[in-house]
């Protein structure tokens, strides 16, 4: 008899070593044998559905391909997450983190453009196209997460502080304008705020949350899975920011009498065109 030949066989997991650089605090292949972790994957959901439902609006209502680009930009995210989250393969990790940094620049270029009627900025597209190419070939080289997350977070401080800034000056000229600014603005800082505050919970306290995973019964312990929600709430930020900037846009370009904010199904926000009987 062959040494060792008595004891268990492990199978091995579906899609190999993990090869990421980041294994998050979901346990691996608990849920299902073919995703390593089953709700960070399929929490993506909550990105396909509002970026195509966002699409879907640019091209109802006929508004500029510069949004169709940015609910694209978001699918491709979620996309990449979801594949990263399913394998927690590296190659799949960057499909996951570097589309953040490209689909935000397009998000940089729109609210610095929102004030310029016609025509394309060049130097803006360069230079945003080059921090993107510097970022993605430092981080290919450094490989180290926080990196990444330093070069993400730039990009939305730019956001926040050019949409602060046309804020202020719209506050001046049209009330009702600043008001439902104020909303959109209010909901995509407060997802990112509250997502961003469970994803360092998950993170810090890991050992914690698996404890309290593991005494409670199976029906519950996914509401702990706070990594999970930092999808949900990072898509209902990015929706509402890009909803934001399509508000913007058209308040700057002085057509947005005939546009009005809507919500569906009483939650979600999105720009419609005035409607006959209004």
């Amino acid at each position: 008899m062959e040494l060792g030949s008595n004891l268990p066989v492990v199978a091995p997991d579906y899609w190999g070593h993990a090869t990421s650089t980041i294994d998050w605090c979901e346990e691996n292949y608990v849920v299902c044998k073919y995703i390593a972790e089953f709700w960070n994957t399929v929490t993506n959901l909550a990105f396909f559905s509002l970026a195509i439902f966002g699409m879907w609006k640019v091209r109802s209502t006929r508004q500029e391909s510069r949004f169709l680009l940015c609910y694209m930009g978001m699918l491709i995210v979620g996309l990449g997450s979801w594949f990263f989250h399913m394998t927690l393969q590296y190659q799949w990790q960057l499909a996951d983190e570097l589309p953040m940094v490209y689909c935000t620049c397009v998000c940089i270029y729109c609210v610095l453009r929102a004030d310029v009627k016609a025509g394309t900025d060049v130097y803006v597209s360069l230079a945003l196209f080059a921090y993107s190419t510097i970022v993605t070939l430092v981080y290919l080289h450094i490989r180290k997460p926080v990196f990444h997350q330093v070069a993400y977070g730039i990009e939305i401080f730019v956001v926040l502080v050019r949409s602060t800034m046309h804020q202020i000056e719209i506050r001046k000229t049209n009330l009702r304008a600043y008001a439902e600014m104020q909303q959109l603005f209010g909901l995509g800082v407060a997802a990112f705020g509250v997502a961003f505050a469970l994803w360092n919970i998950d993170n810090i306290f890991c050992s914690n949350l698996r404890a309290i995973r593991n005494a409670l019964p199976m029906v519950l312990a996914p509401f702990f899975q706070l990594h999970a929600y930092w999808h949900i709430g990072t898509a209902i930020g990015c929706y509402a920011s890009i909803v934001y900037q399509q508000y913007l846009r058209l308040v700057m370009l002085g057509t947005m009498d005939n546009y009005r904010l809507r919500k569906a199904a009483f939650i979600v926000p999105y720009i419609d065109r005035v409607r006959k009987d209004e």
